[in-house]
């Protein structure tokens, strides 16, 4: 499967457990200062993250040949994948927000297909860019190549 159909089937889950989460939160009385500020600062980093990580990318970004260059610089400095990395974390922030132990448990499975996406991308990345990926695969934390 071509790693932008199957992006989209990702975000789309992702997207449609924000209310299962709110739906089967959990109010917990009692719930510690540092868990409410552990909550919010999850949030508050990963979605201006998220978003400005996006902003790095042209209006167009389905495929490799979308990209004028390949980016590295930024984020892409740390990690191959910060863009789904922030989703990740934003994910329990999430859950942790709602007190949703479903939510939680759901953002966990989600974990898979995170990396299968990863995977597919970068079968595409290393066709496109050939060396110039694999070297840059080399230096950053991701996912391993299969």
């Amino acid at each position: 499967m071509e790693s932008s159909k199957f992006r989209r089937i990702v975000f789309a889950v992702f997207f449609l457990l924000i209310p299962i989460s709110a739906i089967f939160h959990v109010p917990v009385d009692g719930l510690s200062r540092a868990m409410h500020i552990a909550r919010a600062l999850i949030l508050a980093i990963t979605v201006p993250l998220a978003i400005y990580i996006h902003s790095l990318f042209p209006k167009k970004h389905d495929r490799p040949e979308d990209f004028k260059e390949l980016l590295t610089d930024g984020p892409y400095r740390y990690v191959r994948h910060p863009f789904y990395s922030a989703f990740i974390f934003m994910s329990f922030g999430i859950a942790l927000f709602f007190s949703s132990i479903p939510g939680l448990f759901c953002y966990s499975l989600m974990l898979p297909l995170w990396n299968k996406l990863a995977e597919l991308e970068e079968k595409e990345l290393l066709e496109y860019w050939g060396e110039k990926y694999e070297d840059f695969m080399k230096t950053r934390g991701g996912s391993s190549r299969s």
